[in-house]
């Protein structure tokens, strides 16, 4: 009888100790932890995904800040890759080994839109201000008035063929109207008489 009670006791026992063991090693431990950590700098620092690949796999987004960081469970070779929808990053992505120690990686941001230009001009005469200008064409199309001293802008415009048309009830304008690419530079001066 005694002899169960001693076995029941020591298991009780060891088991309470594996128990204190496994709870040493919750997460308020990984500040011992050697860390991948860095910061992400440019227009947009905050919400920047950071993807962690190689000896683990994580991932994270850059605080307020632009910062991140990673607590490694082992030693090996990792990468870090930076992802944010219309930006490149510089480095696209950093590769390193971790071996007890720190590893800061860093990362720049350029923001990559779509190259835009725009095609602007002036109504001159009788009558300046009012005259609807229409846009056609291309990858866009709209209308705008012109303001006081008859000058008209359509922006953020891609590269292509567009034809702009002013129209004004009981007038007509030379020319009719204009066609204009749009590859490398805004177009300016596209003036209706």
């Amino acid at each position: 009888m005694n002899r169960g009670r001693i076995s029941i006791s020591v298991v009780l026992s060891l088991l309470m100790l594996m128990f204190l063991i496994v709870s040493g090693c919750s997460s308020s431990d990984d500040a011992l932890l050697p860390a991948i950590s860095g910061t992400v700098t440019g227009d947009v620092k905050s919400g920047v995904a950071i993807y962690l690949s190689g000896a683990s796999i994580s991932s994270t987004t850059t605080d307020a800040d632009g910062n991140y960081s990673f607590r490694c469970r082992a030693n090996g070779t990792y990468t870090v890759i930076p992802v944010l929808a219309g930006y490149t990053f510089s480095p696209v992505s950093a590769a390193f080994t971790v071996s007890g120690a720190n590893v800061t990686e860093n990362f720049t941001e350029i923001y990559n839109p779509a190259v835009s230009y725009s095609i602007s001009g002036k109504v001159t005469g009788a009558v300046q201000a009012g005259v609807t200008i229409t846009l056609s064409g291309g990858a866009a199309t709209g209308t705008y008035t012109t303001l006081a001293d008859g000058s008209y802008i359509f922006s953020n415009l891609v590269a292509g063929d567009y034809t702009v048309t002013p129209s004004l009830a009981g007038y007509t304008f030379t020319p009719a109207n204009r066609s204009i690419t749009l590859s490398g530079a805004d177009s300016t001066g596209n003036d209706f008489t």
